[in-house]
């Protein structure tokens, strides 16, 4: 599936969340990565093996300068930033398993992007 996207913005998110989900497994773990697609989105889910995100800090992960780490905070506010510049979506919570955190993105295909800048 085809999105249509600035290749160093999206090298950027995707920097990004892969350090952040390494960075979140401080005894070492893994992260899984897993693409799909439907006729009007492409989605990456991005999920580590750390703790998991603490009660109440996923509805701010991607507010400037908020950080569970002691980081500038500023890594998932520009994800965020990249993602609705190509038309898409962020989002983060708990695995259902709670096996660690997962971060997905959603962007649209590119015919859905085209048929929607028409």
């Amino acid at each position: 599936a085809e999105v249509l996207a600035n290749r160093v913005d999206l090298s950027q998110l995707f920097l990004n969340l892969l350090l952040n989900a390494c960075e979140g497994q401080e005894g070492g773990g893994g992260v899984r990565i897993e693409l799909s697609a439907d006729d009007a989105w492409v989605t990456a889910r991005i999920a580590d093996q750390g703790p998991g995100l603490a009660a109440g800090t996923a509805e701010r992960l991607f507010e400037p300068f908020f950080s569970t780490r002691g980081s500038s905070g500023l890594g998932l506010a520009v994800c965020h930033g990249i993602v609705k510049d190509h038309g898409g979506e962020i989002s983060a919570a708990n695995a259902t398993d709670g096996s660690g955190a997962v971060f997905e993105v959603h962007l649209p295909r590119a015919a859905a992007r085209r048929a929607a800048q028409a």
